[in-house]
């Protein structure tokens, strides 16, 4: 009785330490978006299990523990508002499984997708060590699609995912598929994707529906692979396919002039843009204007450029997609107004809040909508209002002004 007793109180406590105190909705999940604690994913789906792989940019939240304390528990939810818990488990010796490189540390495991309801929510909880009742939560959403994700794209060095939607011209990496196929089709789109529309605009830019096919070509799985042309890449393989971006070698940075005025279009007219990109040179005439931002004081604009084009690199990491992620929605916002305070998730829908608390705490809200697109999983429309218009202007005139920093 005693032995049935003690096994009841283990089933509670697991139980309850994997029930999120409220709704994952409710849960802020702003470390996504800081490049010191995110949070990468991507999967692999087989007949019965979806493998899943995770990198983590704190690998102090592992390393500095003994394995049989590292732990991953997760649950499957019908929904982020309720907690309906469909499935709650642990991975199995998931200390074993961590490895460490570069920093980063590295993990995967399979899931039984026997039983599960479409669509759904995978959360991860992983336990933080600093408090014994603080975790991370990572959320995967289930849907048909991620079921039926039979390619990942891999490092051809380590064979880990790449985890992220574009390669380098230069680099190396190789297709792995869990379906028995020898190649896979290549297909190259014509891209030329405008800027996002600033949030408080309502007219529609014009975007052609469908994108002119460039070449096609037949490529081989499990060998080295390179795209050296830039630009938007399918890779077919009949029921499943996967879309990834060919991007100059030093991206997610900007190197060349060019590359650092065209996300000034945030923040300039069309004219200044058009002195800059005609001048006989692009590059002192793009450090003129910063200067002339910082009242000519290097040091400021020297912070000014560094928070600047930080944010576009970041915003390239976190939201590219079939473009770069500067040029999308979620980039925009991201460069102007900095990193969201609160990140909230729905299984089609992310919400950020940004809370000024130099003007007494003053809130605003972003609301993007997840879009169906044929390249990506990762394409999220904002829902613009005219209300928007003062914070947009207001900051982009701290920009202007030289004074965004001293917030």
């Amino acid at each position: 009785m005693k032995r049935i007793f003690t096994y009841f109180l283990i089933l509670a406590l697991f139980f309850g330490a994997c029930t999120p105190r409220q709704a994952l909705f409710r849960q802020n999940l702003d470390y996504a978006y800081i490049p010191a604690t995110t949070i990468a994913y991507d999967y692999l789906a087989d007949k019965d299990s979806l493998q899943v792989f995770l990198k983590f940019a704190d690998e102090g939240l592992f390393k500095d523990l003994p394995q049989n304390q590292l732990k991953l528990l997760y649950t499957i939810s019908l929904s982020y508002e309720r907690p309906d818990i469909i499935r709650r488990d642990s991975v199995r010796q998931f200390g074993k499984r961590l490895r460490f490189k570069n920093n980063f540390a590295y993990v995967d495991f399979k899931l039984p997708t026997a039983g599960i309801t479409l669509p759904s929510v995978l959360q991860l909880q992983i336990p933080q060590h600093v408090a014994e009742d603080e975790y991370l939560w990572l959320d995967i959403p289930l849907r048909r699609d991620v079921l039926a994700k039979k390619l990942l794209l891999t490092d051809a060095n380590t064979g880990l995912p790449l985890f992220r939607a574009y390669v380098n011209t230069s680099e190396t990496f190789k297709i792995k598929s869990s379906a028995p196929i020898n190649s896979v089709q290549l297909k190259q789109y014509e891209t030329d994707f405008p800027a996002a529309l600033p949030p408080f605009s309502l007219s529609q830019k014009k975007v052609s529906p469908t994108l002119n096919l460039i070449r096609t070509s037949q490529i081989p799985v499990g060998e080295n692979i390179k795209l050296d042309q830039e630009g938007l890449f399918v890779l077919d393989a009949g029921e499943s396919s996967t879309s990834i971006i060919s991007v100059a070698n030093e991206y997610p940075e900007l190197t060349t002039a060019r590359e650092l005025i065209e996300p000034l279009i945030y923040m300039t007219s069309s004219e200044e843009r058009k002195k800059l990109y005609e001048a006989t040179e692009p590059k002192k005439a793009l450090d003129r204007f910063w200067l002339d931002i910082a009242n000519q004081n290097q040091e400021l604009a020297k912070r000014l450029i560094k928070e600047y084009y930080q944010r576009v690199k970041e915003a390239n990491i976190f939201f590219s997609s079939h473009k770069d992620g500067w040029l999308t929605d979620r980039g925009m916002l991201y460069i102007i107004l900095g990193k969201p305070t609160v990140v909230n998730r729905r299984l089609d829908a992310e919400e950020w809040t940004y809370i000024n608390r130099r003007q007494g705490g003053a809130t605003y809200k972003f609301i993007f909508i997840k879009k169906p697109n044929t390249f990506t999983q990762n394409h999220y429309e904002l829902i613009r209002r005219p209300e928007y218009e003062f914070v947009w202007y207001s900051t982009v005139e701290k920009w202007r002004k030289g004074t965004i920093l001293e917030e």
